[in-house]
């Protein structure tokens, strides 16, 4: 019996899944921030033992409970990629505590949120395009000038493409895999 008990959780542990929040943000006046033209996501958090890891402005690479995550903005969607291992605690350390990139290089010293999500996701780099209104508009941001990066639709849209995921727009179901 306890041979059986122990066959189970190396089962249920061999198929975990890792949730990666898509965020909302709004502006002063309430419009939808968009980071690339016709985006619909400024930020992006990933699941780690039951709360979020993220990088965010003024507090870098931090862990937080959904509802502190909910504060920063709108979760509109939460994609579940099944076949992927939990986070290890040695990946989550290597960058916890680091501070916020503004310039969106892809680099180790600092950390922006997707840039985040996709090196814990082993996903390549593309070239970076900052021609949203957005950008425009802001001073407080300096843009890389090596190009290469990650927005949060970047990582949706591959995920979409590339895993088996399922879209949790309402954030009351799961996933399990048997």
């Amino acid at each position: 019996m306890k041979y059986i008990i122990v066959l189970l959780f190396l089962s249920l542990r061999s198929y975990a899944a890792i949730e990666i929040a898509f965020i909302e943000l709004r502006n002063h006046e309430g419009q939808v921030i968009q980071l690339e033209p016709g985006g619909q996501f400024a930020h992006i958090a990933i699941s780690y033992q039951g709360q979020w890891i993220h990088s965010y402005p003024f507090r870098g690479v931090e862990i937080i409970s959904k509802e502190n995550l909910e504060k920063i903005g709108a979760i509109k969607s939460i994609l579940t990629v099944s076949e992927s291992q939990d986070l290890q605690e040695e990946q989550v350390n290597r960058y916890l505590g680091k501070r916020y990139d503004s310039e969106f290089s892809w680099s180790d010293d600092k950390i922006y949120c997707s840039e985040l999500v996709g090196k814990l996701l082993n996903m390549i780099p593309k070239p970076m395009k900052f021609k949203s209104k957005f950008w425009s508009q802001s001073s407080q941001f300096v843009k890389s000038q090596n190009g290469g990066g990650l927005s949060p639709d970047d990582i949706f849209q591959y995920l979409e493409e590339k895993y088996k995921t399922q879209r949790d727009e309402n954030q009351c179901s799961k996933l399990f895999k048997f």
